[in-house]
């Protein structure tokens, strides 16, 4: 009797956008040595990300957030409304950290250092393809004080704390809708409560609370 072949894994589409070719060698070295991870474009802006989309249909982006001409945080911006569901992980040098928060309120779901290990960038890229968060543990958070300390209000009835919580984790309206089984308008009703309830305007600073109350996937 014949055994069948169990049906390959399909391997997690990665996009490399940064305009210095030996980092895209870099992470194009680091992703191809992966059995599950695949490059399926390169593009050294933000412009050419944008042509490329279509075609690519990439899972993952590995995203510079210092290009000339137009920048990271723009890019992911404009990548996610072509692709809601595409996961962005941002590219970072020390000191830039200011560029991060940026990167996360425009749909991010993570950064990782340019210096980082090739471990850590891999651990990022299957961590948001599954739907979770990634923040280079190296890498200093910047906690407000009106984050730190909740509002007296603060406190979320079940229902607002699940949609907070997988809003969080990078999730888009409508992945929230469809995980929750719930219909957008109610998403978007529970998401501004939770938020008004938090005293926060931005999903940098509700990351940044997510954080601090652990609310992250792994």
């Amino acid at each position: 009797m014949k055994t069948k072949k169990a049906r390959p894994t399909a391997k997690i589409r990665v996009m490399l956008v940064d305009d210095h070719p030996v980092m895209r060698e870099a992470l194009r070295a680091i992703i191809s040595a992966q059995p599950d991870l695949t490059i399926v474009a390169e593009a050294d802006g933000g412009q050419a990300a944008i042509d490329l989309l279509e075609d690519a249909r990439p899972e993952v982006v590995l995203m510079d957030g210092s290009m000339p001409e137009m920048n990271g945080m723009e890019t992911t911006r404009r990548l996610r409304q072509l692709l809601p569901d595409l996961k962005v992980i941002g590219l970072t040098l020390y000191e830039q950290t200011t560029y991060l928060e940026e990167m996360i309120e425009a749909g991010a779901s993570g950064y990782v250092l340019k210096t980082g290990s090739p471990s850590e960038i891999v651990q990022a890229v299957r961590a948001v393809a599954r739907g979770g968060t990634y923040f280079a543990p190296s890498i200093p958070r910047r906690v407000p004080a009106a984050a730190a300390q909740p509002a007296a209000t603060g406190e979320l009835s079940t229902d607002e704390l699940a949609v907070a919580k997988l809003l969080a984790n990078g999730r888009t309206n409508r992945e929230i809708a469809s995980s929750l089984g719930l219909s957008l308008a109610v998403v978007e009703t529970r998401r501004a409560a939770a938020m008004n309830k938090l005293g926060l305007r931005t999903r940098a600073e509700l990351v940044r609370v997510a954080t601090k109350r652990a609310w992250l996937e792994a």
